[in-house]
């Protein structure tokens, strides 16, 4: 299960976490290439975006990816 993404995470911990998340990051604007060691918290403060709003959209993505883990590993104790 992937952990929630909290402001405190550096960019660099959050694409590591899962590939859709880079994705996310990338298309909000953030720059997963040089700042990857910024917080997510002073990432969102550099670019004038909302740090909840950004949380809640990355733990959508991480929720969904943790329901498809969890219907992932049901069906493979059924087989």
């Amino acid at each position: 299960m992937i952990e929630k993404i909290t402001g405190q995470m550096a960019l660099k911990q959050i694409i590591e976490m899962h590939s859709d998340l880079g994705e996310a990051l990338s298309k909000m604007g953030f720059d997963t290439c040089c700042s990857k060691m910024s917080t997510l918290e002073d990432a969102c403060k550099d670019k004038g975006k909302n740090l909840q709003l950004v949380l809640e959209k990355l733990n959508q993505i991480v929720d969904q990816l943790n329901l498809i883990e969890s219907i992932e590993e049901k069906f493979k104790e059924k087989i």
